[in-house]
C-alpha cells in the first residue's frame, strides 16, 4: 500500500542521489533525455514501463529486496499490477494460487507466514545443495 505524500519521483531521485548519479550522468546511463528523467523525478511525467527494470538495475537495487519492491510498486497505477509482477500472473497456476488466497479469504497474517514460509523452503533447499 502506498503512503499519501510518497510518490515515484521522489523515491527514485532519493535512490539516485544514494547511488551517488547526477541527473545527467544517470540519464545517460539509461539512454535518456535528462529533461525526461527530470520531469519523472518531479512527477510530472510517468517512467515508461521498458525503462522500469533498467532503472532499478542502474540503481542496484536487489531483485525482491525491499527497495525493489517498493521502487515497483510506487511505479504502478493504482488499478494496475506492477511491471516486474506482471510475468509470474502468466504462469500456469498463479492465478489459481491468486484465486485459493481470495477464496479462502487468508488475512493478511497469513498471507505474510505463507511468503515466509515459501521463503524459508527455498533457503533450506539452496542449503542442501
Amino acid at each position: 500500500m502506498r503512503g499519501a505524500e510518497e510518490h515515484f519521483g521522489n523515491y527514485l531521485k532519493s535512490l539516485r542521489l544514494k547511488a551517488g548519479f547526477g541527473l545527467r550522468r544517470f540519464a545517460s546511463l539509461i539512454e535518456m533525455k535528462a529533461s525526461n528523467l527530470c520531469d519523472i523525478e518531479h512527477d510530472r511525467r510517468a517512467m515508461p514501463k521498458e525503462y522500469l527494470e533498467p532503472v532499478a538495475d542502474a540503481l542496484g537495487l536487489e531483485q525482491a529486496s525491499p527497495e525493489w519492491e517498493k521502487f515497483f510498486e510506487l511505479a504502478r497505477k493504482d488499478d494496475e499490477i506492477p511491471a516486474d509482477l506482471k510475468k509470474v500472473t502468466q504462469r500456469k497456476l498463479v492465478p489459481a494460487l491468486l484465486r485459493t488466497i481470495d477464496n479462502v479469504q487468508l488475512s493478511d497474517e497469513e498471507i505474510k507466514k505463507l511468503i515466509e514460509d515459501i521463503q524459508g523452503r527455498r533457503i533450506k533447499e539452496n542449503e542442501s545443495r
